[in-house]
């Protein structure tokens, strides 16, 4: 497994930064990619979109530790 920690900076934020309005879909559900480009912004787009697919998929609501954990977890350098 490739230690995703090495090659991507996350942006230190309280847990309990607001998500940024933009960060939301037209009707109000979260904008996965978008989540994880704010937490991550050296993600690329297609890496987000990709790692939001898995997100999605695991059923459970996006947090800050969660989408962490997502990028470490599954992210491709």
């Amino acid at each position: 497994m490739i230690d995703a920690m090495a090659y991507f900076v996350f942006r230190n934020f309280p847990d309990n930064t607001p998500i940024p309005d933009d960060c939301y879909g037209c009707d109000g559900t979260p904008d996965w990619a978008a989540l994880l480009e704010w937490i991550c912004p050296e993600l690329s787009r297609d890496e987000a979109e990709r790692l939001a697919a898995i997100g999605e998929a695991s059923g459970r609501g996006p947090n800050l530790a969660g989408l962490k954990r997502l990028v470490e977890e599954h992210a491709r350098p």
